[in-house]
C-alpha cells in the first residue's frame, strides 16, 4: 500500500433535506473547525484528484465554503493558473543539462519504469529528464489519471472556481518552489525504493485510490489516518519532510487567521489533518477546542 498518490490527498451541489442526510452520506465530513466570540477556522481535508465516481462530495464542504469568507490552499491557486507557473515547475523538476534519471537510478529501475510507460502508451524516455523527485511526483499523478482522476474535480479546482466567480479572496499556504524543494531535498536512494514498491503495486491501485476516498468520504479520522497515512510506507524521514514540517509550519497562519474577525476556510490535502503530528492535533497541543463538522445541516 505504498503508491505515493496517498500523499496528493486533493462540484457537484448536494441537495438534502434539513436534518437529513442522502442515503450514502456519512454523518461526518472530514472537517473541523476552531470557532472564538467572532470568527471561525475550518479545515477541510482534500483529495486533489477525485473521479466521476466519488462525487458528489460530502455536503460539508458546500456549507462550510458559503460560511467562510477566504478561502486558503496550500499553494496560490491563481498563480497555478499562469502558464508560467508551469514552466517554472518543469525548471524545478528538470535534472541540469547533460544529466539524465539513468545517472541517479540503477538500471533495474530504469526498466521497469520504462516498462511502466509502454504499459500506459507512453514514450518510454518520458521520465528521463527530470530528477527523482519530480518523477515521484509525476508517477503518482499519472497512475490517477489512468483511473479517471483529474484535478479539474478536485476541491482545489472546484472551490478556486466558486471564488473566482462569488468574489471571495483566496492565497496559497505555499510556493511551488518550497513544494518542490521537498522533493527535490529527498535522498534519490530514498525516492528509488518508494518508486519500486509504487511498481509493485499498480495492480491494486483502482482499489487503493477507492479506499482512500472511502475512507475520506466517512469523515473517520482514525480510519483516515490508517489508510493515507499510517499505512503508507512512510519512512520516519519522509513522513517528517512530506507532512509533519509542513503541518508545523502551518499552525501560526491557522492560529493568524483565528486573530481576525473573518470566517476562513482552509482547504489542504487530507494526510496533514489527520494521524499523529496532523494538524488537529497539533491544534489541540496549543490548546485550542477542534471540533469535527457534522454532514447534517443544522
Amino acid at each position: 500500500m505504498n503508491l505515493p498518490f496517498r500523499i496528493l490527498a486533493g462540484f457537484l451541489p448536494v441537495l438534502a433535506l434539513a436534518g437529513a442526510l442522502p442515503a450514502d452520506e456519512a454523518p461526518m465530513a472530514p472537517v473541523w473547525k476552531i470557532s472564538d466570540a467572532d470568527s471561525t477556522v475550518f479545515l477541510a481535508g482534500s483529495v486533489h484528484l477525485l473521479r466521476e465516481k466519488d462525487l458528489p462530495l460530502p455536503s460539508a464542504f458546500d456549507r462550510t465554503y458559503e460560511e467562510c469568507e477566504e478561502l486558503v490552499f496550500e499553494i496560490d491557486m491563481a498563480l497555478m493558473s499562469r502558464p508560467e507557473t508551469a514552466l517554472e515547475m518543469h525548471r524545478l523538476g528538470s535534472l541540469p543539462d547533460g544529466e539524465r534519471l539513468s545517472d541517479h537510478f540503477g538500471p533495474a529501475t530504469m526498466q521497469r519504469l520504462r516498462g511502466y510507460l509502454k504499459e500506459r502508451k507512453m514514450s518510454e524516455r518520458f521520465f528521463d529528464s527530470y530528477n527523482p523527485g519530480m518523477v515521484y511526483l509525476l508517477l503518482s499523478s499519472l497512475e490517477a489519471a489512468h483511473h479517471g482522476a483529474k484535478p479539474e474535480l478536485g476541491l482545489e479546482s472546484t472551490y478556486y472556481a466558486r471564488c473566482v466567480t462569488d468574489g471571495k479572496p483566496s492565497r496559497g499556504l505555499e510556493t511551488v518552489a518550497y513544494q518542490i524543494s521537498r522533493l527535490n531535498g529527498l535522498e534519490k536512494e530514498m525516492v528509488e525504493t518508494i518508486i519500486n514498491e509504487a511498481l509493485d503495486e499498480v495492480a491494486d491501485s483502482g482499489a487503493t485510490l477507492d479506499s482512500i476516498t472511502a475512507a475520506w468520504k466517512s469523515g473517520d479520522a482514525g480510519k483516515l489516518a490508517g489508510v493515507i497515512v499510517d499505512q503508507s510506507g512512510f519512512t520516519p524521514e519522509l513522513r517528517e519532510v512530506l507532512l509533519t514540517e509542513r503541518n508545523r509550519n502551518w499552525i501560526p497562519e491557522i492560529e493568524k487567521a483565528l486573530t481576525t474577525d473573518r470566517d476562513v476556510m482552509f482547504l489542504v490535502g487530507a494526510a496533514h489533518l489527520v494521524g499523529e503530528d496532523g494538524v488537529v492535533d497539533l491544534l489541540r497541543d496549543q490548546g485550542l477546542t477542534v471540533t469535527q463538522v457534522s454532514n447534517r445541516a443544522p
